[in-house]
């Protein structure tokens, strides 16, 4: 009967799988869509890292994405995690918002501080650099503008939003990944977030360096 279920689980993933767009586990993994069902962000991470032990990594540029729908890439995003930054210092209920204007695309990102609970806010712009992929671009707070390379994206639905985004630099010294929901709690985003997993650590990232973004049932949003 386990072994009944266990063909099951998996044939069930290789369905879910099936209309993440352009997305799909790698055959290298059968082993860990068990293993992640039930698990954690930080398991899958761990699960990811064991194994990935074995591949190349890549040491090369930083790869984005081939291109990106900015009308799907709006709205609201939270963030699960990030390298630690400054900025990010005693953030909790991270999230990162987006619209379209005669500029670009203008920036809301607000988090909850934990030693005051107060929000804290900063809005800017975004400009994509290459207009032909819409992968990179400028973010404005200021006069000088960070890298805002989106290096892994993946969409369920083709004519929904985009769900879940990896954003990074040409440095690899800065990692954020945002969802559309606050919390894990599907099968198919677990799924998604070991490919995301995956990739990240076959292009060099450094997974240990990852910090989980408090994002409970208690966050206030803006």
């Amino acid at each position: 009967m386990k072994n009944i279920i266990s063909v099951l689980t998996i044939g069930l993933s290789i369905l879910l799988l099936t209309s993440c767009e352009k997305q799909s586990l790698d055959k290298d993994y059968p082993k860990s869509i068990e293993a992640i069902a039930d698990n954690d962000i930080q398991s899958i991470v761990n699960e990811a890292i064991s194994q990935t032990s074995l591949k190349k990594q890549q040491k090369g540029p930083v790869q984005t994405v081939n291109f990106v729908d900015l009308s799907r890439y709006t709205g609201r995003w939270y963030e699960l995690a990030n390298f630690p930054s400054f900025f990010s210092e005693n953030c909790s209920c991270t999230t990162a918002d987006y619209a379209l204007n005669a500029e670009g695309i203008s920036v809301f990102n607000n988090c909850t501080l934990t030693t005051t609970g107060m929000f804290n806010s900063i809005n800017g712009t975004a400009v994509a650099v290459d207009q032909q992929t819409n992968a990179k671009l400028n973010v404005f707070f200021g006069p000088v503008p960070g890298d805002y390379w989106i290096i892994d994206l993946i969409g369920f639905d083709e004519d929904e939003p985009y769900n879940f985004s990896v954003v990074s630099g040409p440095n690899r010294d800065s990692l954020f990944l945002l969802s559309r929901t606050p919390q894990i709690t599907t099968f198919k985003q677990k799924i998604a977030l070991f490919k995301i997993f995956v990739n990240l650590i076959l292009q060099g990232y450094d997974l240990t360096k990852l910090e989980f973004t408090p994002q409970s049932q208690d966050c206030l949003y803006p």
